[in-house]
């Protein structure tokens, strides 16, 4: 039978090798970047997450802050265990070491079933103090209290014929039922790796009182009786009912080991021999419990990011987690997360490029790379391999530019230049050269519109860009000059000349020669310049004799005065703006109104049509 389970087994695991093999083989592996980055089919989570999800699956979850209550009950038997992990053994009550008695007095011997027995426990108010008061916590450990009650089931009757031999008052038939309660101090030790359940680890130390004889297990005598103290372990599963609620619930199972020892025996009648007992417990018991806290963090979620390789998001996550729990006793673990998103970041972002680029969207890809770049740290491998593909895109670029030139696409080759130099220095070298093509193309399209000067003034500074075009812009401002001499002769342009002019000048400190022709253009439009001097230079002496002389006139010319008639005025004046009429029998009454600059009114008043008041009004 054994033989057959073995051989389907080698089988099986020879059959899943085959088929692992050929799904090996069928994986195709691609290469970028001259084999420095490999990818082939891309695994579901990142290297780890199996033994995290096992061993820390909620190592950032928060800190299970109280437990109000939770209850025991089950069964155990007291006795030492013995004997080897092949034949243990458990029956060794008769050993002195549980039972001390009056010396002479024959040993008690009760069986196992005799001292198995149930017990209840009850803890309450266990509270972190750790996370309380330090704000730190390792593991979720909560300290409170406990009180625990433990009595037989079938308990042993005293051997108290013999004992009553020895002493009379040890002859009274009664049964050995140690009813035991105690008063604990108790911590729990939770660890949750998922969300359904945690494994709780317990300590309880404390003091212990005893009623030990009893006729029929239900009445148990006040004397005799004893005290001591008591220790408690266990180890035990829970499983939460609803895991998103706030207070939550558990059902579990616990083992668990106790010793209670009862040194001190009151028995003032003298009804026992028994100076001293031991109860060395073990029992498996059910949990009912109620608890708050312990809810997944921002940090869990980032760690899931991360082990599903969503590295940025994972970065953001726990730094926030960091930032609220700063004293979290796995705070260091969310630091070296963090360093592990730092280095795998830029590869994340930079196989997005890479997919990127083989779509063709190489302007995207770009975009990507310079990002991954600026989120390198330390790490001169992907540094050097990010770096050689920008500068692979810059060239290429710089070459489709160069080709746009040659087509005389003068703007959008600088552009292209532009856009280039903000990311490698192949741009930044060549942006001067191209953006002097682009200066000079606009110059020719002014001086097609007739626009010289401003023409002139295009072809110095591509001149001052790029030396290289010294030939062409020497022809370029000769034919504008031409233009400028033939048209000053029309026309008064002395802006043109004067721009034309200092165009030439700077032109000519540039280049150090502008070639013969427009070293006599520059001379003829200097004497079109002294003409246009000359000529303002008359003009305005005219201009100001005119004036002059206007002014004479207007002094020779008769004043306002009391005295002069209606058309005397009329010749100074003119018409008046209004005028207005005097009473019937009075015809010879008039009031001219004149409006002047500045709000001001001129009112001349006429009788018998002669001026005999002046009066000026604002």
């Amino acid at each position: 039978m054994q033989l057959r389970f073995i051989k389907s087994l080698l089988s099986i695991l020879f059959i899943i090798g085959i088929l692992s093999g050929e799904a090996i083989e069928k994986k195709e592996e691609r290469t970028y970047f001259f084999g420095l980055i490999k990818l082939g089919k891309k695994q579901k989570h990142e290297k780890g997450y199996w033994a995290d999800k096992l061993f820390h699956g909620r190592e950032f979850h928060a800190p299970v802050t109280f437990i109000p209550i939770e209850i025991r009950y089950g069964l155990g038997f007291n006795g030492e265990l013995g004997g080897t992990v092949q034949n243990p053994t458990a029956n060794v009550l008769g050993s002195s070491k549980w039972l001390r008695l009056e010396e002479g007095v024959s040993s008690f011997n009760p069986s196992i079933t005799e001292m198995t027995g149930t017990s209840m426990e009850v803890d309450l108010a266990l509270y972190n103090l750790a996370d309380k008061y330090f704000k730190s916590n390792w593991l979720d450990m909560l300290t409170g209290f406990t009180y625990r009650s433990s009595t037989l089931l079938i308990p042993a009757e005293i051997p108290y014929a013999d004992w009553g031999v020895i002493n009379a008052s040890w002859g009274s038939k009664r049964k050995f039922s140690p009813k035991v309660n105690e008063y604990l101090l108790t911590t729990h030790m939770l660890w949750q790796s998922f969300d359904s359940w945690f494994i709780d680890f317990r300590y309880s130390y404390g003091l212990a009182r005893a009623k030990f004889y009893s006729k029929d297990n239900v009445i148990f005598d006040g004397s005799p009786s004893g005290t001591g103290t008591s220790m408690g372990l266990s180890v035990g599963l829970r499983y939460i009912i609803d895991s998103k609620k706030i207070n939550r619930f558990t059902v579990g199972i616990d083992f668990r080991h106790s010793y209670t020892k009862i040194n001190s025996i009151s028995d003032e009648s003298e009804l026992t021999p028994i100076t001293r007992f031991d109860l060395a417990n073990y029992g498996i018991y059910l949990s009912l419990s109620a608890f708050y806290g312990g809810q997944k963090t921002i940090g869990d979620q980032g760690k899931t990011h991360y082990y599903n390789r969503n590295f940025m998001r994972a970065r953001k996550d726990l730094r926030k987690f960091v930032a609220q729990f700063p004293h979290h006793a796995n705070r260091y673990r969310a630091e070296a997360y963090l360093q592990k998103c730092d280095y795998k970041i830029p590869y994340e972002i930079m196989i997005e490029g890479i997919q990127l680029d083989d779509e063709n969207k190489v302007e995207a890809a770009l975009d990507r790379y310079l990002y991954a770049l600026q989120m390198v740290v330390d790490d001169s491998v992907i540094v050097n391999t990010l770096n050689h593909r920008i500068t692979q895109i810059a060239g290429s670029w710089m070459n489709h530019a160069e080709l746009l030139l040659r087509n005389k696409a003068y703007t959008d080759a600088y552009h292209l230049t532009k856009k280039v130099a903000k990311f490698s220095d192949l741009g930044k070298t060549e942006l001067a050269r191209f953006h002097s093509y682009s200066v000079l193309d606009k110059g020719k399209k002014y001086q097609k519109y007739g626009f010289i000067s401003r023409a002139m003034s295009y072809y110095t500074e591509a001149l001052s860009l790029n030396n290289d075009l010294a030939y062409e812009v020497r022809s370029l401002q000769y034919q504008a000059g031409i233009t400028l001499v033939e048209i000053a002769n029309k026309v008064d342009k002395f802006d043109e000349i004067q721009l034309a002019i200092q165009s030439l000048e700077k032109a000519k400190a540039l280049a150090k020669d502008i070639g013969s022709k427009n070293e006599k253009l520059l001379d003829d439009l200097k004497k079109k310049m002294n003409e246009l001097d000359t000529h303002k230079s008359k003009t305005r002496i005219a201009q100001k004799m005119e004036t002059a002389r206007a002014h004479q006139i207007l002094a020779r010319s008769p004043r306002l005065v009391v005295g002069l008639t209606v058309p005397q005025v009329q010749v100074l004046l003119g018409e008046p703006a209004d005028i207005i009429q005097g009473k019937i029998e009075n015809e010879g009454e008039q009031l001219w109104i004149y409006y002047l600059k500045e709000n001001q009114v001129l009112q001349l008043s006429f009788r018998d049509f002669r001026l005999f008041k002046i009066e000026e009004k604002y």
